[in-house]
């Protein structure tokens, strides 16, 4: 049966936010707020922001660590576009470094390859909950003083040489959609340990407005022409989790541990149906790493995905699904590379393309990968079978 993510702990808090009438976060928000402070707990991170959405936690992150116009982020192909994007809303140009191929994760050779003196920051995504490679990242960075965005979208609790990713880079900025480790249906989470990183992001996801906790000082404006002023200090959004999201995320936050127990269940079921089959990998696993899968990728060993996916089709009738997410092929990307120009006007300097065979290295691992879901919510049944198909048809 599929396994159950919600329940009366979601209700009961929903309830209280309902009865209280307070459903939007206000200065401080009494679930918004406790849901930071045990994320921050959870983490080790010292401050803690909670947001509406992944994508707007990419912004805020991007913008805490001094992002904006002209300025240029070294980003990679594989991810969702969120990833890349942030970049564009502040005006600065993506600049997008190949990738391991066993892994999808961008590389520090790769990171130095693209370096200009534009360069402020890189943004590392844990692809698939497996860590990124973050030594040799870090080394690059300090060498170059670029500032590191950690993307831990798809890796809630996964561990690099011990510590937490989240907790290795500059800032870190988590997804709350219901896909992910926990939810609540959207949300986004910015984390740090830097004071001024954390007081620039919460001023542009709530327009302006110094909303800060953790005990640090809020400016104040002066009146202009006897007028007193609201108090915006800096451009931004209104990317502010309502109370509703926060009351979801305090539950499932209670669940973590459960949650990634079970998706580990679920891919030990895929590796032990797959093991030693001819035509077919597991995913790549750093040394010293502990990834928590959110989508575990196989590998077609041989041939492609796509023959591989037309013969289990042909043998099984079991339908595969397909890797489809390097940024700078979408049509935002084509039509940037058309003009010559960001969105919003920044112009692209020659020696950045967005064109086929760009990243070679992800370009043909895309063409290799099968993403099989590991969602806690998932029949394990049901995902076993699917795995066993592939099995069945190779052998």
């Amino acid at each position: 049966m599929p396994y159950r993510s919600f329940g009366e702990p979601e209700l009961a808090r929903l309830e209280e936010v309902i009865e209280s009438g307070d459903l939007w976060r206000g200065t401080e928000g009494r679930f918004v707020g406790e849901f930071e402070d045990r994320f921050a707990e959870h983490t080790g991170r010292e401050y803690v922001h909670a947001v509406s959405a992944g994508t707007a936690a990419n912004e805020a992150a991007l913008f805490g660590v001094g992002i904006g116009p002209g300025d240029e982020v070294i980003v990679p192909p594989c991810s969702f576009i969120a990833s890349s994007m942030a970049a564009v809303v502040l005006g600065a140009v993506p600049v997008f470094a190949d990738v391991d191929p066993r892994t999808m994760g961008i590389t520090a050779e790769a990171i130095e390859a693209a370096l200009t003196p534009r360069a402020k920051a890189v943004v590392v995504v844990h692809l698939w909950g497996q860590p990124a490679e973050m030594d040799a990242i870090l080394e690059v960075a300090r060498k170059h003083n670029l500032k590191v965005v950690e993307d831990c979208a798809q890796a809630y609790d996964a561990y690099y040489h011990g510590r937490m990713v989240g907790t290795l880079g500059d800032v870190a900025c988590y997804s709350l959609q219901q896909s992910k480790h926990i939810t609540s249906g959207e949300g986004g989470i910015i984390a740090t340990d830097d004071p001024e990183v954390y007081q620039r992001a919460v001023l542009y996801a709530n327009c302006g407005m110094p909303w800060f906790r953790h005990g640090l000082e809020k400016p104040s404006a002066e009146p202009l022409a006897g007028i007193p002023t609201r108090g915006h200090f800096a451009w931004g959004h209104n990317y502010r989790m309502s109370e509703l999201q926060g009351a979801v995320a305090c539950a499932q936050l209670e669940k973590i541990d459960e949650f990634s127990a079970r998706r580990r269940e679920i891919v030990a079921a895929i590796e032990a149906e797959i093991a030693g089959v001819n035509g077919i990998a597991p995913a790549c696993v750093h040394p010293d790493t502990q990834p928590n899968y959110w989508v575990y990728p196989l590998w077609a060993v041989g041939w492609s995905a796509d023959e591989l996916r037309q013969r289990v089709q042909e043998k099984t009738g079991v339908g595969l699904g397909r890797y489809a997410e390097i940024n700078y092929l979408e049509s935002v990307y084509q039509e940037m590379q058309a003009q010559r120009r960001i969105s919003l006007g920044t112009p692209l300097p020659d020696y950045v393309q967005y064109t086929p065979g760009l990243c070679l290295q992800a370009e043909s691992a895309a063409l290799h990968c099968i993403p099989m879901g590991c969602h806690h919510q998932l029949d394990i049944e049901g995902v076993r079978a699917q795995a066993a198909a592939i099995r069945e048809a190779l052998e």
